[in-house]
């Protein structure tokens, strides 16, 4: 125990978490308030650490606290104690087998809103106890040390000992709303899109440098009118008349009011479903892991099959050819 009361006098995990808080904020009163506590009080934390340390950790100046050289090389080693606090916390958390807590999901914000929010009340009526919290996949204000349970995304990147799985695929076409089709008319084929109003989505982790030459060409004709990080925003402008863009197919599942412009583009991308090894030992994630998958089945979503199915097969949307 003397070697732990050692450690203790020259380490305090909460001085490196005022520390990071100043870091990410650039102020006093903006870590305070992260922190829930008064600005006094980081103050003096923050200058008894440089006091111990017996060297600046910040510059102050009048656009906010900026690290010194010190600061900036201390920066890593008090991300990484605070990820591995954070661990410690979840580890002990995996001796947890009531099925009941939080689970912290991060996913792409097309699929949450508009396929499993619909689903919700039934899966919280089953699992009572299991507290659902979504971000989607452009959440800024999160964290490095807030790693989510389960990650839907679009590709398999993930630490070296995390497991991914393949939870199904969304086929894109293009779509427009029979308000767009009455008030400016149709394109007459693929290469007519110039003359009309064409809306992007952009970094989403589509990969559309991908796409195939004759469709990159049109793109860089082409002045969006709108282009937005958010499958939820461009599905809205698409339902109000405001464009053309391309949606996932299943949308042709939920919303007969769109067109389905079928001038053979389509695009297909894998989705994946990453978490933790430690996780599995979760029952309450093993509940939300086992509803997603069920959702994105292709034995009854045949609109997530790896393989594309026109819309015509599982919907009685319109579909408009070349004419």
């Amino acid at each position: 125990m003397a070697g732990i009361d050692k450690i203790s006098r020259l380490v305090s995990w909460d001085d490196y978490s005022v520390f990071l808080a100043i870091s990410k904020t650039g102020s006093i009163s903006k870590a305070a308030t992260l922190l829930g506590r008064t600005q006094p009080t980081i103050s003096k934390r923050i200058d008894n650490l440089e006091a111990r340390l017996g060297m600046s950790l910040f510059k102050r100046t009048t656009s906010g606290m900026l690290p010194t050289e010190v600061g900036k090389a201390m920066l890593s080693h008090a991300t990484a104690m605070n990820r591995s606090a954070a661990n410690i916390e979840r580890m002990a958390s995996s001796l947890d087998q009531t099925g009941t807590g939080d689970v912290f999901i991060k996913c792409l914000d097309g699929l949450v809103t508009d396929w499993l929010m619909p689903a919700l009340p039934n899966f919280l009526e089953n699992n009572k106890g299991v507290n659902l919290r979504f971000y989607t996949q452009n959440s800024a204000n999160m964290g490095e040390d807030q790693e989510p349970d389960l990650n839907v995304q679009f590709n398999t990147t993930k630490p070296m000992d995390f497991v991914a799985r393949q939870l199904g695929t969304l086929h894109y076409m293009p779509m427009i709303s029979r308000s767009y089709k009455e008030r400016f008319g149709l394109p007459r084929s693929m290469q007519d899109g110039v003359n009309h109003r064409v809306m992007y989505l952009r970094g989403s982790g589509l990969v559309v440098d991908k796409w195939e030459k004759k469709s990159s060409a049109l793109r860089d004709l082409l002045t969006p009118v709108l282009s937005a990080n958010s499958c939820a925003i461009m599905l809205s402008a698409v339902l109000s008349g405001s464009g053309i863009t391309m949606l996932p197919t299943y949308m042709a599942k939920l919303y007969p009011e769109l067109l389905v412009l079928d001038y053979g583009i389509v695009y297909s991308y894998n989705f994946w479903l990453v978490r933790a090894p430690h996780t599995t030992q979760l029952d309450r994630v093993n509940k939300v892991a086992n509803w997603l998958t069920n959702q994105f089945s292709a034995e009854h979503q045949p609109w997530f099959d790896q393989d594309y199915i026109h819309p015509s097969e599982f919907s009685d949307i319109d579909i408009i050819t070349p004419h």
